[in-house]
């Protein structure tokens, strides 16, 4: 008798842990109209730091695709034509320069026991639907139906700018680039107002630390952080953003520039930052692909041409992987001041992005002969010729 309970026991015990070891899996169906052989769909799901590719097997426009996570995580859903791939290749056979300059890819969120569902027309991926009880999928399609005019004119825009690269028309390139800035901008806008009018959704919190939103002043993040509730302020991506506070108070003028040492992609030694004591030191966070960026470069000359004889240096850290590139982009754009990489690592120290706390660029730090630093500016630097003329005195 004793032992027929102990197997009982036994048998629940296993059944309760089969149960509990089910509870991190998510299931994933898709049904999409206009599906043809030569279309595919690849998911890319990155877990714990792996990451793999897994081609769906689809049948009659379905799918499906399951998997496990132990939070909420984000999934990636891309769409292959081989036809379209064949045209592509041939459009650019032999030459290089094609940019991805939109939306192609479906991201969503899983978490454990998540049930989603995917529905729509394959030509108008990724703006389908993400069928969810998830609120971030929910937020992140209510914010799609907002701006989903904008978005479709971004991707039609990206035929038109690799058009203008093949034609190796830069006057056309600028013109798409600076029409798609402004559907940005748009959906920006919009970003920042549907953010502000749902305070108590961890998604909007989310989202506005991952929207590139945060170029603001540690007050200004304060503010924003104050019209969340409590219940999201405890949220992980609550800490996220009063971490990014505590940092960035931790960065205003007046504090101690961070100290850092990278090499100088010319001469291949080391710059120090202590080095320049008793000297301005303007720092230019920029990049090659960064058309805000390059076009801030004459402006940048200028003011070296103007103080070059003053206490003053200019030092260029760029977010580009390779040296190469860097070197290319500053010799088109003539401009003759050291430069480092920002992706070098050096043993015991932060990478710069984090370590100066670089969100966006253009970003322009300007630091006092004291290690101080006097201002930080992110996007617009206007204001910067008046305070090295308050300076300088010229």
């Amino acid at each position: 008798m004793k032992r027929i309970v102990l197997i009982e026991f036994i048998c629940l015990f296993c059944g309760i842990q089969q149960m509990m070891g089910q509870t991190d899996s998510y299931m994933v169906k898709g049904k999409l109209s206009g599906m043809s052989e030569d279309i595919k769909i690849i998911v890319f799901d990155r877990q714990s730091g792996d990451s793999k590719f897994d081609t769906l097997k689809v049948e009659n426009g379905e799918f499906v695709y399951s998997g496990k996570a132990d939070q909420r995580q984000q999934l990636t859903f891309m769409r292959l034509s081989q036809k379209e791939q064949e045209v592509s290749r041939a459009k650019w056979k032999g030459k290089r320069g094609m940019i991805l300059s939109g939306k192609f890819d479906l991201t969503f969120f899983v978490s454990p026991g998540a049930q989603i569902e995917i529905q729509g027309d394959q030509k108008d991926f990724p703006f389908v639907e993400v069928v969810s009880e998830d609120e971030f999928n929910q937020g992140m399609m209510e914010l799609q139906h907002l701006n989903l005019k904008e978005l479709k004119e971004i991707n039609v825009l990206h035929d038109a700018l690799n058009d203008a690269v093949l034609a190796d028309d830069s006057v056309a390139k600028m013109n798409v680039f600076e029409q798609q800035n402004a559907l940005r901008e748009r959906i920006s806008q919009r970003t920042t107002e549907w953010i502000t009018s749902h305070p108590n959704r961890e998604y909007a919190m989310w989202l506005y630390l991952n929207s590139g939103l945060t170029s603001k002043t540690a007050g200004e993040l304060k503010q924003q952080y104050d019209r969340f509730s409590n219940e999201v302020q405890q949220s992980e991506a609550g800490k996220k953003l009063a971490e990014l506070i505590r940092v960035r108070t931790a960065l205003a003028p007046g504090a101690p520039a961070p100290d850092f040492t990278l090499k100088n992609i010319y001469t291949g030694e080391d710059i120090h930052l202590a080095d320049y004591r008793g000297k301005y030191v303007l720092l230019d966070f920029w990049a090659s692909w960064c058309v805000p960026c390059r076009k801030s470069h004459p402006h940048l000359i200028q003011i070296n041409q103007k103080y070059k004889g003053e206490n003053f240096v200019l030092l260029g850290i760029a977010s580009d992987r390779k040296d190469e590139v860097i070197k290319k982009a500053a010799q088109e754009d003539k401009i003759d001041w050291p430069q480092m990489n920002i992706y070098e690592k050096r043993d015991q120290q932060k990478q710069l992005n984090e370590m100066y706390d670089i969100s966006a660029i253009p970003t322009k730090i300007l630091i006092d002969p004291e290690g101080k630093i006097v201002v930080k500016y992110v996007g617009d630097s206007a204001g910067l010729d008046r305070e090295l003329e308050k300076i300088f005195k010229k």
